[in-house]
């Protein structure tokens, strides 16, 4: 065994001397886990292969650590090499102004005390930006086996992708040897040559890896030859490509569904998925890259979020984008409070000429069961001159369904109407208003009214191929109207109750001299919460410029930032930005968590992703319950991989009408109550998973104790009286 002097140890040897001495300043924290990554792994070779995204590299058989430092105020660069040169753990590099590269010693650390630096960083790989993801997510550690027990890389997973535009030849998708597919099925919705899957009679279904490699990508359909299935594919289980490149899970197996655009052909892909994975025994984690507004109802009550629901409770983790309206004063809202209240605000038209299938605008309102409102639109020239107007539609008139026109100086508009008193799926009142004005040279003002209740309104983008999502503004474009607000903006599925919805933001990385930048919100994250005000987003993870594969048979045009040649094909990577990247993220991680402990369910699944996310400057302190921007804060899967480990799923809230001793909220993350105590002075004892006291107490009345300095982690405590001696586990969440 190579002999080393523990960092740690070190420390405690130097303690109370360094600055007597003018040592230099060493960034600990992350020193002190690369230190615990060493103390692992004996062998310079298998220190190397486990080191993950941490700075090691072999060097002449030895396993050596990359840093960056800063000479101390007089030390002159020869004097600095002269210096390297006379110690044997240290190997100097370049240097520029002061500033030097160095390696040193991996089991030498504690020579870093000696060199002639006023300060010394942990030099940070120089990698691509998929890359900065698994560090953003903390998935580098668990891929390293960091605390854990083992490694994990989502082996005996099944992530299935509901999507556009799969490459199944991509290299990406084959295991990290590039020497076979991971792509257990695929079922092309679009494809209809057949065979058919199962009990469905449409698309084309493959099994075999020699028939899903001559189908080479599903076809072309209301997005081309789309990329986007391949991006997100290569986002949450990517093997590398061979170039390092790897998702979050790369040892999982895909199944592949490219999605018709409706309902129907969803729930028929997520049924489908869940017969191969019963099938094969395994656990199955779906990603829903995509949202459209016009789906179901925005709280959770339509027959699709049922389906979702009912799965879930099989077992199926279902994971989806919060969608990408966050910059974008789209939804308004009102309370009416008696006859004739009446609301105006200006409708933003989304350009004719940006996008060929644009049509115009889609108008989704909601009011409150029991309630009714009137709706309609005026047509505008300039700041104020009514030049048309529409009639208005009450929803206590409905159901109606009307298409019909507006003609105004010789332009037509074009609107059709659908309307509810009362939605099946939950009661409430419903209009939705499409709006064509093409070329018209008026403006569109939405005008509502109602004696009473609160309404919803929603302005999204409407395509001819329907499938558009994206919003637009509501304008306070004279005195008096209102304008609109970037709140309520989550689609169906990711109002699902048992989804979980995933915000983004721009992935923390470690620049060039080793900080940690980066890692705040991503502009267009939308915020929640749901229509009866549910946490949306649940969690956050990174989204923006997230690097991953392409589609070689895509016809669309990208900047290319990576390739790699395989098999006599070049196939590409690009960087690209939405919650559609950081729903994989998160859906990579579930992977482990699952590889980790196959019994989750998914509110097991849930309820840790939530409790583990962390909280930082850049989401600052978020409420106990969450928050509509960031959910519960930034998913870190190297603890939600070691608490799923040893996750009770009998843990959670308790009913604390019950009489049963118990402790809550569990998981806690300042204060653990007690109820159900028998009365009498009381001793308790904090121990952690490795059986170790980290507290202890005694009182004559037990209530409450503070848990806020510990650790996050699972905690046992022992409470002790005259009566009984009762055991409680709980979990500590960051």
């Amino acid at each position: 065994m190579k002999f080393r002097l523990s960092l740690l140890v070190f420390l405690v040897f130097i303690a109370g001397y360094s600055s007597a001495q003018n040592m230099a300043q060493v960034d600990l924290q992350a020193l002190s886990e690369l230190d615990a990554l060493v103390a692992q792994n004996d062998d310079p070779k298998s220190l190397v292969q486990a080191a993950g995204a941490y700075p090691v590299a072999e060097v002449h058989g030895q396993a050596t650590v990359g840093f960056l430092g800063r000479l101390t105020g007089g030390v002159t660069e020869d004097e600095w090499r002269a210096w390297a040169a006379d110690e044997e753990a240290v190997t100097a590099g370049a240097c520029r102004q002061g500033i030097a590269s160095f390696r040193v010693d991996a089991y030498a650390l504690h020579a870093l005390w000696q060199t002639p630096m006023d300060l010394v960083e942990l030099a940070s790989r120089a990698v691509p930006d998929v890359n900065k993801v698994r560090y953003g997510t903390r998935v580098d550690s668990v891929h390293a086996g960091f605390n854990l027990p083992q490694p994990y890389h989502g082996e005996g997973v099944l992530i299935g992708v509901l999507d556009w535009g799969f490459d199944y030849t991509h290299p990406m998708f084959r295991d990290t040897t590039l020497s076979s597919s991971r792509i257990r099925a695929v079922w092309d919705q679009f494809r209809q040559a057949g065979p058919t899957p199962g009990d469905y009679g449409y698309g084309t279904v493959a099994d075999s890896p020699l028939d899903i490699h001559l189908l080479g990508s599903d076809t072309s359909n209301v997005y081309g030859y789309s990329t986007h299935g391949t991006h997100v594919a290569g986002i949450a289980g990517g093997s590398g490509a061979g170039i390092g490149l790897k998702g979050m899970a790369p040892a999982v197996e895909f199944l592949f569904a490219t999605l018709m655009v409706d309902e129907a052909s969803a729930l028929d892909a997520y049924d489908w998925m869940q017969s191969v994975a019963e099938a094969d025994g395994k656990r199955l984690v779906i990603n829903n890259s995509w949202g459209l507004p016009q789906w179901g109802t925005p709280d959770g009550s339509a027959l699709s979020n049922q389906f979702i629901d009912a799965m879930s409770d099989e077992g199926v983790v279902f994971v989806s984008s919060n969608g990408n309206n966050g910059n974008v004063d789209f939804h308004l809202d009102h309370t009416f409070e008696a006859p004739g209240d009446t609301i105006r605000s200006r409708v933003k038209f989304y350009p004719l000429t940006a996008n060929l299938n644009a049509w115009g605008q889609n108008l989704t309102l909601w009011g409150e069961a029991g309630e009714s409102f009137e709706m309609g639109f005026l047509l505008t020239i300039g700041l104020s001159t009514v030049v048309g107007e529409s009639p208005m539609y009450r929803t206590s008139d409905g159901p109606l369904m009307l298409d019909t026109i507006e003609v105004v100086n010789n332009d037509t508009i074009i609107y059709d109407v659908v309307l509810e008193p009362s939605h099946p799926a939950n009661g409430r009142p419903f209009m939705q208003m499409r709006i064509h004005k093409g070329s018209a040279n008026v403006a569109v003002a939405m005008k509502v009214t109602g004696e009473s209740g609160r309404v919803h309104a929603w302005n999204h983008t409407h395509l001819t191929n329907d499938v558009g999502n994206w919003g637009q503004d509501f304008q306070a474009f004279q005195s008096g109207w209102i304008g609109g607000d970037p709140y309520y903006g989550i689609q169906q599925p990711a109002c699902g109750h048992s989804v979980i919805a995933v915000g983004a933001y721009a992935s923390e990385y470690l620049n060039p001299v080793g900080t940690e930048v980066g890692g705040t919100l991503a502009y267009f994250s939308t915020y929640g919460p749901t229509l009866d005000e549910r946490l949306k987003p649940n969690v956050s993870a990174p989204g923006v410029s997230v690097e991953s594969s392409l589609s070689s048979f895509r016809d669309g045009g990208y900047s290319i930032t990576n390739n790699v040649e395989f098999d006599g094909t070049e196939y590409e990577f690009a960087k690209l930005s939405g919650t559609s990247m950081s729903s994989p993220a998160v859906t990579g991680v579930v992977a482990l968590m699952l590889e980790a402990n196959p019994e989750l369910t998914p509110a097991d699944i849930r309820s840790i992703l939530e409790t583990t996310a962390r909280e930082d400057d850049d989401t600052g302190i978020l409420p106990a319950a969450g928050d509509d921007v960031w959910g519960h804060g930034k998913v870190t899967a190297s603890q939600a991989v070691l608490a799923s480990l040893t996750w009770d799923s009998s843990l959670g809230t308790p009913d604390l009408a019950v009489e049963n001793p118990t402790v809550y909220p569990n998981p806690v993350l300042e204060r653990l109550w007690f109820s159900g105590l028998p009365s009498g002075e009381s001793t308790w004892e904090v121990f952690d998973i490795h059986g170790r006291l980290c507290q202890s107490g005694q009182t004559l009345h037990l209530t409450s104790i503070d848990v806020s300095d510990l650790q996050p982690s699972l905690y046992v405590i022992q409470v002790r009286n005259s009566q009984s001696s009762l055991v409680f586990k709980f979990l500590k969440r960051m």
